[in-house]
């Protein structure tokens, strides 16, 4: 049986209309990851004045399955990392940080996460990184298995981080197959 190609993603930064969109999708995602895995990932309230600085960064983008259609997923990418948890020699290589990276649960197991992680590894290269990382909950074991499973290699666990599981993976100079972005990225 051959695989159908995939559904093309358009993938367009986020703007401040978007807002409720996003603490949305984390809202579902935080219930969803509570429920199935017994993380208290994500249970804070979005935190709005933060993702409209992000917004504002150009750093956080949104994807949908339409030219002009509604947000099934969102990513922000940032050219630092958190010094907290990664050490100084990490922080001097050329690297991409992966945050808030997030798929509505209505297409969950369709590949877009994976397409997504592909394009911000692509991305990554595009800005002359040769890693691409994030940082997740360290008691979301189930989350540290799908990175695994997406060719992310795990660092370590920061101790005493709730979210300081650390994976990193290769930056990819081929641009993710049916991926769309917008003119006016800038991640």
């Amino acid at each position: 049986m051959v695989n159908p190609p995939p559904v093309p993603l358009y993938v367009r930064p986020a703007v401040p209309a978007d807002l409720p969109r996003l603490a949305a999708l984390r809202a579902e995602a935080a219930a969803w990851i509570a429920l199935e895995h017994g993380s208290a990932q994500w249970s804070a309230p979005y935190d709005a004045e933060r993702g409209l600085a992000l917004i504002a960064r150009g750093a956080t983008v949104v994807t949908a399955l339409a030219p002009h259609g509604e947000a099934v997923a969102t990513a922000t990418l940032r050219p630092t990392g958190s010094p907290r948890l990664w050490s100084g020699e990490e922080l001097a290589c050329p690297a991409r940080y992966l945050s808030s990276f997030t798929v509505d649960r209505r297409y969950a197991g369709h590949g877009i996460g994976a397409r997504l992680g592909d394009w911000a590894a692509w991305r990554a290269a595009r800005a002359g990184a040769g890693l691409l990382r994030v940082n997740v909950w360290s008691d979301n074991t189930a989350l540290h298995a799908y990175y695994r499973a997406q060719g992310w290699r795990w660092v370590r666990t920061v101790a005493g981080s709730r979210s300081g599981a650390l994976f990193e993976r290769a930056t990819s100079a081929v641009a993710p197959a049916q991926v769309h972005e917008a003119d006016r990225l800038r991640v």
